[in-house]
């Protein structure tokens, strides 16, 4: 009888450690799968900070219009080309290191004319004003051009960066715009009076 006791209390100890062991192979399992979820989730934590700070910095292409491309009304001999851009977003822009010139394909090409650094208010409309070339014989610095009769299809070319202002990071954006107008070829001006045309940025 006493045998038979024995035999039974060996033979429920071993099921009783059969048990724990199964118990704490489970514990094992579910401890993985844990850290598994706990890295699954910190990864998509970090994929979606990153992809909101991308936005948030991300910085909206302006609106480029060509106004106008005419001589000075003083002198009579500058070609003046006038460009503005419109802010679409809701934070300041500043512009920098923008440069402009006119460009006739195979013809004729003004030299790069450098216009001051800006600061713009969001929504708001800025206007860029340069001298990019001359029409004067005696006025011989660059830019001095002497072309023929007829009209001809040109470009107004600005280069420029852009930063937005409110950002973490002021990321820069080099912008090159490009404006497409027909021109005189005798004094390189607008044949088409402030022709407020749509450009391309790229």
């Amino acid at each position: 009888m006493k045998k038979e006791e024995a035999t039974t209390t060996k033979t429920e100890a071993k099921e009783a450690g059969a048990t724990i062991t199964v118990k704490y192979e489970d514990i094992q399992k579910k401890r993985k799968r844990r850290v598994t979820i706990s890295v699954i989730v910190a990864v998509v934590v970090i994929v979606v900070l990153v992809s909101l700070i991308f936005i948030l910095n991300k910085v909206r292409v302006p609106r480029f219009m060509l106004d106008d491309v005419s001589l000075d009304p003083i002198s009579r001999s500058k070609v003046l080309v006038k460009i503005s851009s419109t802010n679409p977003s809701s934070s300041r822009l500043y512009y920098s290191e923008m440069s402009i010139h006119v460009r006739i394909e195979e013809i004729f090409e003004t030299e790069r004319v450098y216009l001051q650094s800006t600061l713009q208010e969001p929504h708001e409309r800025t206007t860029w004003t340069g001298v990019v070339a001359r029409n004067n014989v005696n006025d011989k610095p660059g830019g001095t051009f002497q072309m023929s009769e007829g009209e001809e299809n040109g470009d107004v070319i600005a280069e420029l960066k852009i930063q937005k202002k409110s950002s973490m990071f002021h990321p820069k954006r080099t912008l090159r715009v490009t404006c497409p107008v027909l021109l005189n070829l005798k004094d390189l001006t607008a044949v088409v009076s402030r022709p407020m045309c749509t450009c391309q940025v790229i």
